[in-house]
């Protein structure tokens, strides 16, 4: 479960969901260097749906998410809906998925041929479903790597996976990445225990 992530667009573009757990790992600006596609967010996902985590200090107090770093340093891109048919997605995704980032990012992701980066399983769903050409990954997907796995999965894996403070991540109980990180995880735990 180890080997290199194989993107089959030129870009992934991230909804609020994978972009809120990468920050909240503590290690987004590491992981996006390490993915060797662009790596995009929607300016509505930007501006309305990514904006802050729990603090992680036990206060329940919540932290800003600052992705200002990412996008100066060239690792995130800020994109938005350039053409009429994009526009036109937009408004019927969001019709049916109930949520306007999941649908800015479908629409540009199927009129741009990019992948998806989401955790959202209700999107997820209808992306399966009804754009089939579009490559899907979630936020473990992004970690299957052993630098990000011993760093941060492995020592924080249970019945849901939490990626850092103020953000949890579940991915199914049939998932390739829970059933790997499981094993891993046990033996993480006795490598760790002795």
């Amino acid at each position: 479960m180890t080997t290199k992530l194989i993107f089959s667009q030129d870009c992934i573009i991230l909804d609020a969901c994978c972009v809120i757990n990468l920050y909240a790992s503590g290690q987004m600006g590491n992981i996006l260097q390490s993915i060797a596609k662009v790596v995009a967010v929607a300016a509505y996902v930007r501006d309305e749906e990514a904006q802050r985590i729990y603090a992680g200090d036990g206060t329940q107090k919540y932290e800003k998410i600052d992705l200002q770093p990412f996008i100066d340093s060239g690792l995130l891109t800020v994109v938005s809906p350039e053409t009429e048919a994009e526009d036109i997605s937009f408004v019927n995704f969001a019709a049916i998925l109930g949520g306007d980032g999941e649908a800015v990012t479908a629409a540009i992701a199927l009129h741009r041929n990019w992948s998806i980066g989401s955790d959202d399983r209700k999107a997820i769903s209808f992306f399966v479903q009804n754009m089939p050409q579009v490559q899907i990954i979630t936020t473990p997907e992004l970690l299957t790597q052993p630098r990000w796995l011993t760093l941060i999965l492995i020592p924080r894996f249970g019945r849901s996976v939490t990626i850092g403070s103020g953000s949890m991540c579940c991915p199914g109980m049939r998932s390739k990445v829970t059933r790997w990180a499981s094993v891993a995880s046990t033996r993480w735990l006795s490598i760790r225990a002795k």
